[in-house]
C-alpha cells in the first residue's frame, strides 16, 4: 500500500509537514511507525526542528546510530542544519556539492543556493538538472523537486515555465495527485491564472488548512499560511480583508513574544527577520493601493535590511535605472 495515500501511515505526518505544522511533526515518536517508513519520518521530524529555527544535531545524531547504512542523509542534514544555526557550514558541504544524488540532497543544496547564495537562477538549474537524471518511476514519488521548482519559477516571474513544468506533472498517474504536495503546487498555479473562481478556490484551499488543522502551538505554520491567505485577499482586491490579516499576524506575534518572555524559555521556537520578507513585500504593495505609498519608503527600508536581496529591492532599482536614463535621455540643458 502506498505510505503517501489517505490509508498510508505517513499521509498525516506528510500532511503536517507540507502544510507547516512543524510543531505537530516534530511530536512524533519513530516507534509509532514501521520500520520500512522510520527514516522518512526522523527526516521530517529533523526539518521541521530546523524550520523552528531549532538546534537538530541530537536528532542527526541519533539518526546515524539508528541508520548506518544512510549516513548520507544525515551528513545533508548536519549540514544545513549547521547553516540554519550558525550561518556557516565548515564542511562547506553545499558548496562542494555540483551535482545531486538523491531527493533530500538536490532539494536542501537548493535552498543553500537560494537562502545564502541568493542565487536563483543556479537554483533552478541545479534543480533541472537532478529531474532530467531521474527515471519517470522515481518522479513519481519526488515530486517535492516540482513543488520548490515551481515556487522558484514563480518568484522569478517564469509563468511559461510554471506551466509546462505543471503540465508535466498532469501527466502522471491519479496516485500523485492525492497528494498534499500536487494540491499545493496546483493551487500556486491557479493563483497565477485570470479569474476570481481559481483565486478563490486557492484562498478556501489555504482557509481551510488554517481553520480546520491548525493549533495554538503552531505559531509559524500559522502565520506562514495568514500570509498567503494574505497575497491571495491582495489578488481579489479584498483589501480591508487584506488589513484585517495583517492585525491578525501582528497580534499573533505579539502573543507569541509576550508569552515567550513570561515563561522564559530559551528552546522556545524563534523566529528570523528574514522569514518575514515576503510579508513586508506585499504590506508595500498594499500602501500604495489603499495609502497612495505614504509608508512605502519606511517599509522598503525595513525589507532591505532583513533581505536587500529580495526580488521587489530588485525591481524598485531596476525601475530607478530606467526613469534615470529617461532623465538623461530627454533632459535640456540650458543655452
Amino acid at each position: 500500500m502506498d505510505s503517501f495515500s489517505d490509508s498510508g501511515e505517513l499521509y498525516l505526518i506528510r500532511y503536517q509537514f507540507y502544510t507547516n505544522q512543524h510543531e505537530k511533526v516534530t511530536n512524533y515518536n519513530l516507534e509509532d511507525f514501521s520500520p520500512e517508513n522510520q527514516l522518512k519520518v526522523l527526516e521530517y521530524i529533523i526539518r521541521s526542528t530546523i524550520e523552528l529555527n531549532l538546534d537538530a544535531s541530537n536528532l542527526i545524531e541519533n539518526g546515524r546510530s539508528i541508520f548506518p547504512d544512510d549516513l548520507n542523509v544525515f551528513q545533508v542534514l548536519q549540514a544545513w542544519n549547521d547553516l540554519h544555526d550558525f550561518g556557516t557550514d565548515d564542511s562547506t558541504y553545499f558548496e562542494d556539492l555540483k551535482e545531486a544524488k538523491f531527493e533530500l540532497q538536490a532539494i536542501l543544496t537548493t535552498f543553500y543556493l537560494v537562502k545564502f547564495e541568493k542565487d536563483l537562477n543556479q537554483a533552478i538549474i541545479f534543480l533541472n538538472d537532478y529531474l532530467e537524471n531521474l527515471n519517470i518511476s522515481t518522479k513519481y514519488n519526488e515530486i517535492e523537486i516540482y513543488l520548490i521548482l515551481i515556487q522558484l519559477n514563480l518568484i522569478r516571474g517564469n509563468y511559461s515555465n510554471v506551466k509546462k513544468i505543471f503540465m508535466q506533472l498532469n501527466q502522471f498517474p491519479e496516485f500523485v495527485k492525492d497528494n498534499i504536495i500536487y494540491q499545493i503546487i496546483e493551487s500556486w498555479v491557479k493563483s497565477i491564472q485570470n479569474g476570481n473562481e481559481n483565486l478563490n478556490n486557492c484562498f478556501y484551499f489555504y482557509d481551510e488548512i488554517l481553520n480546520n488543522s491548525f493549533n495554538d502551538d503552531d505559531i509559524k505554520g500559522k502565520i506562514h499560511n495568514l500570509i498567503i491567505l494574505f497575497i491571495l485577499n491582495l489578488q481579489l482586491k479584498h483589501y480591508p480583508e487584506s488589513q484585517e490579516i495583517l492585525k491578525q499576524i501582528e497580534n499573533i506575534k505579539l502573543d507569541y513574544e509576550q508569552l515567550s518572555k513570561e515563561n522564559d524559555n530559551n528552546n522556545s521556537i524563534k523566529f528570523k527577520d528574514d522569514e518575514l520578507d515576503n510579508l513586508l513585500a506585499n504590506q508595500i504593495t498594499l500602501d500604495r493601493l489603499i495609502n497612495f505609498g505614504n509608508e512605502s519608503e519606511k517599509l522598503l527600508e525595513e525589507l532591505k535590511k532583513i533581505n536587500g536581496e529580495h526580488e521587489l529591492i530588485k525591481d524598485e532599482a531596476s525601475k530607478n535605472e530606467l526613469f534615470d536614463s529617461i532623465v538623461t535621455k530627454y533632459q535640456t540643458t540650458a543655452v
